[in-house]
């Protein structure tokens, strides 16, 4: 019995054990770089699963749904919450409506830990988004069901990225850089960057365009900056609209002709302008005057 019971307790995560499946997943992940365009275009940008107006990849106004894995945006939600409130306070009498989802009628979590434990069962059911927020929480170790554990973060992130996620290709692109829960290594950060960017991560693309123009390769950080900026990214707009204005004092003015910085403007900008709603816009403003963005 004792035998049963401990065969079917989880395997304890040693450092050796998760080095050896990180030094597995960065193998297939340079075969997978290998021959790929690192400048092809951009993957298509997800829609919001109710108002479907596409979801910025640059900000972070989308919410992630337990019950059914649902990305949706911010206003949408707002907008399910208000009306369930106007309808209830419209209620003189009678049991009230539960808040629910806007996608799936399931029933909000009344609390951490049962919002937790639905993230885990979308985990078990091989979701990349569950698994890559996962990991967040164990990196910080804010969520008082979830102590910081870098073991436990990494293990998260590496089933995320073999299940195809941008978002844990940057986190443990940034664990390498850093050297939190592995050994500093400059090459896997940039393996990793890289195959995040291939994902449609706009912030590991801006990164690696950062890497290659800092390490002196400022064509190659330029064209990584055009993709980010066009799709969206103002950072990499802006390190780009510097260059190509400092009239030679800062390096790499002759790979940005005007037309490719006219192209970068108005791509950028239909970019934002795609991902924006009236909805979203006005409780964008409620939450500046609440002072939360």
């Amino acid at each position: 019995m004792g035998k049963k019971a401990q065969a079917g307790k989880p395997k304890k995560l040693t450092p050796k054990d998760v080095g050896k499946r990180l030094n597995a997943l960065a193998k297939n992940l340079e075969e997978e770089l290998e021959g790929a365009d690192l400048f092809a275009p951009l993957p298509p940008t997800e829609d919001c699963a109710i108002c479907f107006v596409p979801i910025s990849p640059i900000k972070s106004g989308r919410m992630y749904k337990t019950c059914c894995g649902k990305e949706i945006c911010w206003a949408c939600y707002k907008e399910n919450k208000e009306s369930i409130n106007k309808q209830n306070e419209e209620k003189s009498a009678g049991k009230k409506i539960a808040f629910t989802c806007p996608f799936c009628r399931e029933p909000e979590p009344t609390s951490k830990e049962e919002r937790m434990r639905r993230l885990q069962a979308r985990c078990l059911k091989k979701d990349s988004t569950a698994l890559a927020l996962m990991g967040d929480l164990y990196r910080t170790g804010e969520h008082e069901t979830h102590a910081k554990d870098d073991l436990k973060a990494l293990d998260c992130w590496i089933r995320a990225v073999e299940l195809g996620s941008p978002a844990a290709c940057v986190h443990i692109a940034n664990r390498y850089e850093k050297g939190e829960g592995v050994a500093v290594d400059k090459e896997r950060a940039a393996l990793f960057g890289r195959i995040g960017a291939l994902r449609g991560s706009i912030s590991a693309r801006h990164n690696i365009g950062c890497s290659e123009y800092l390490s002196g390769s400022y064509e190659t950080g330029i064209r990584h900056w055009k993709i980010s900026a066009e799709a969206g990214d103002q950072t990499s707009l802006n390190t780009l609209r510097d260059i190509f204005n400092a009239d030679c004092k800062i390096p790499g003015k002759e790979f940005i002709s005007k037309e490719e910085m006219d192209s970068a403007y108005r791509s950028g900008h239909e970019a934002q302008m795609e991902a924006k709603s009236e909805e979203r816009e006005w409780h964008l403003l409620k939450l500046k005057q609440l002072g939360i963005v």
